[in-house]
């Protein structure tokens, strides 16, 4: 680290302010940035009606293998398209009234949120992951994958991984070698295409 002497006389210290504003400068500029800022959708419900199904604000997209839930919680990660930017979201799950049996209108509500405008929602971003004990959960981003027959796998380490800290009601970085990942195009395809017909 480099270490400015001050010196009396206003000359001296002018030019020691001046350094360390170029410092604090670069810094800023130089420090990464893994997100953007959070977006306006903090705080909004989002609605699952049975006869319509999901939701969503406009320009927002969200597909069925986007999403997975937090075990043994009301909590669930989604992976979204809001502005043609790709996001994280972790949404609490509450169910407003029960239909039938097999239907209910649910309401969620956006907890946390994390911006990827560099990330392709669903590929390089995907929530297709399972933890050290198998449990899903988990999201990573830059994700690169390769094919293994009818799936997808990682082709290397992603940029990073993300979990839901349950009782912080935030999402957190985690470690990148704690996940495996696998993708099935084919289910993907046919659950995006269910979701259509609502």
């Amino acid at each position: 680290m480099h270490r400015s002497v001050l010196r009396p006389g206003r000359r001296t210290l002018c030019a020691w302010s001046s350094r360390f504003l170029a410092v604090i400068g670069f810094g800023l500029l130089a420090a990464p940035s893994p997100a953007q800022a959070p977006g306006p959708f903090l705080g909004r419900p989002i609605y699952s009606e049975p006869a319509s199904g999901l939701q969503l604000p406009p320009a927002c997209q969200v597909d069925p293998s986007w999403r997975t839930s937090v075990p043994s919680t009301d909590l669930e990660i989604w992976v979204a398209v809001c502005d043609a930017q790709a996001r994280v979201w972790l949404v609490r799950r509450q169910v407003i009234e029960v239909v039938n049996a097999r239907q209910a209108r649910l309401r969620f509500e956006v907890l946390d949120e994390r911006i990827y405008p560099e990330e392709t929602a669903g590929d390089s971003l995907s929530v297709q992951c399972t933890g050290p004990s198998d449990e899903v959960g988990y999201v990573v981003r830059g994700a690169r994958w390769r094919a293994d027959g009818k799936e997808l796998r990682l082709k290397g380490p992603p940029r990073g991984v993300m979990r839901a800290d349950a009782h912080a009601q935030k999402l957190v970085d985690m470690e990148l070698g704690a996940v495996d990942c696998t993708r099935f195009p084919e289910r993907e395809a046919m659950m995006k295409r269910l979701q259509q017909t609502h």
